[in-house]
C-alpha cells in the first residue's frame, strides 16, 4: 500500500507544472519604474454568481542585482515577516533542494489575516534558481488527501479560495545592476466577496510585499519591519 502511495506522489511531483507564461496584459510606465514607484495592474478574469477570478501583477525596481533579490524572495518564512497581514509562511515539506541546474520544490503553508477574514492555504512552489523565478499553484483538496496519507500534513484550504496560481521573478535591469521585481497572482474565490476584502487581499498585500522585499534587499538584511519594533506596553 505504501509503495502505491509513494508511486502516486512521485507521479504528482514529476508532472510538468502548467503555468501559463502569457504575454502581460498591461503596459509598464517607465517613468514610474525609474522613480521606484510600485505599479499594480489588475483585471477581472471572470465574475458572476459562480465564478470570481482575478489576476493582479505588481512591479517595482530594486537597487540590487537579481542574485541579491533572489536570496530574499526564496526564503518565504522571512518574507512573511515583511508583510503586516501575513501571520506566517512555513515550509511543511522540502521535496527538492533549491540550487542551480535543477528545479527546487517545496510545499508552503500560508496564513493571512485581514480585517474580518482569515485565509489558510498551501502552495506547491517550484524554484528555478537559474532564472531567479518561482512558480506556484494551490494544492487542491483531492491532492491534499493523498499527501496526508503519506505523512505530509497539508491542511484544508479556506473554503472561500477555490484556486490560486502565480509567479515571482527577479528580472535584470541596467545590465544586471538593478532588478525589476515582478509578482503575478491569479486567484479564484468561491464566492463574490465584499470589494474591500478583494482589494485588501490582492492590492494591499501585494504592495506591502513589493515594498518589504525592496527594503530588505537594499538594506542588506538590516530592515526591521514595524511589527517587530512595537513596545511591549
Amino acid at each position: 500500500m505504501k509503495q502505491i502511495l509513494f508511486l502516486i506522489l512521485f507521479m504528482f511531483l514529476t508532472e510538468t507544472a502548467c503555468f501559463a507564461e502569457t504575454k502581460p496584459q498591461f503596459t509598464t510606465d517607465l517613468n514610474k519604474l525609474l522613480a521606484y514607484e510600485v505599479q499594480i495592474f489588475d483585471c477581472v478574469v471572470s465574475k458572476d454568481e459562480n465564478n470570481n477570478q482575478k489576476r493582479v501583477d505588481g512591479l517595482l525596481l530594486i537597487d540590487a542585482a537579481p542574485t541579491e533579490v533572489w536570496e530574499v524572495i526564496k526564503d518565504w518564512k522571512s518574507v512573511a515577516e515583511l508583510i503586516p497581514d501575513v501571520e506566517y509562511y512555513t515550509t511543511i515539506a522540502a521535496l527538492k533542494p533549491i540550487q542551480k541546474g535543477t528545479i527546487g520544490q517545496s510545499f508552503i503553508e500560508c496564513k493571512i489575516s485581514i480585517p474580518l477574514f482569515d485565509f489558510l492555504f498551501t502552495l506547491d512552489v517550484e524554484f528555478d534558481e537559474s532564472r531567479f523565478r518561482q512558480e506556484w499553484q494551490l494544492i487542491k483538496p483531492e491532492d491534499a488527501k493523498i499527501y496526508n496519507l503519506i505523512g505530509i500534513p497539508v491542511k484544508d484550504t479556506t473554503d472561500t479560495i477555490r484556486n490560486m496560481e502565480g509567479f515571482m521573478v527577479a528580472e535584470p535591469f541596467e545590465n544586471g545592476k538593478k532588478t525589476i521585481y515582478h509578482f503575478s497572482l491569479t486567484i479564484e474565490f468561491s464566492t463574490v466577496l465584499p470589494e474591500f476584502v478583494e482589494s485588501y487581499m490582492i492590492e494591499k498585500l501585494l504592495t506591502d510585499h513589493l515594498k518589504g522585499v525592496k527594503k530588505q534587499v537594499e538594506s542588506h538584511g538590516l530592515y526591521a519591519p514595524s511589527r517587530f519594533l512595537k513596545l511591549p506596553f
